[in-house]
């Protein structure tokens, strides 16, 4: 595995190496060790909690994250398929206040993100289907599960007529402030 530095505070891509054999492929995402010697004792690497979507071409599933008690990191990794991965840093107080990191994830080319608190995620579905994967360091609280508008902050998504859940069709628009 190798560690990326990106244009946002804290958010890590990781180039899985994976092996083939004639059985097909083996990858892994998270390993405890690579991540504590590779990034540091800065993270947080307790994994409460482990979910999986199902989606189709052109849904767009963003942009969310948890705050408060339980905000948390995540680590994302396409599992089949392929999207177009989208982070906005919405922490005020960060030097990358604002920033956005898109990147395509797909399993030809597996890569996993480490998503730091504070940091809003989603992504448009670009292949027939997907299998995407969350870890989380906390468990899901409704009352902390909170988003933006996915078309709030400037990013263009290439698509006009997203599939879109009624929730994130009403969540607030990004306001830098």
């Amino acid at each position: 595995m190798k560690i990326i530095e990106t244009n946002i505070n804290g958010l890590y891509v990781i180039e899985i190496n994976p092996f083939n054999d004639i059985r097909g492929q083996l990858f892994k995402p998270f390993t405890s060790s690579f991540y504590l010697n590779n990034i540091g004792n800065d993270i947080n690497i307790n994994i409460k909690e482990v979910w999986f979507t199902k989606s189709k071409m052109n849904v767009i599933r963003a942009m969310h994250l948890q705050t408060g008690e339980f905000a948390c990191e995540k680590i994302v990794s396409i599992i089949q398929g392929k999207v177009h991965d989208v982070i906005l840093d919405i922490r005020k107080d960060s030097t990358t206040y604002g920033n956005i990191f898109d990147i395509e994830l797909s399993e030809q080319s597996p890569k996993s993100l480490y998503i730091p608190i504070g940091c809003a995620h989603g992504y448009r579905v670009t292949s027939n289907e997907s299998i995407f994967m969350y870890m989380a360091t906390q468990e899901h609280s409704a009352k902390d599960d909170v988003g933006i508008r996915y078309d709030s902050f400037g990013f263009e998504w290439g698509i006009e007529n997203p599939i879109i859940s009624e929730r994130d069709a009403n969540l607030p628009p990004f306001i830098k402030i």
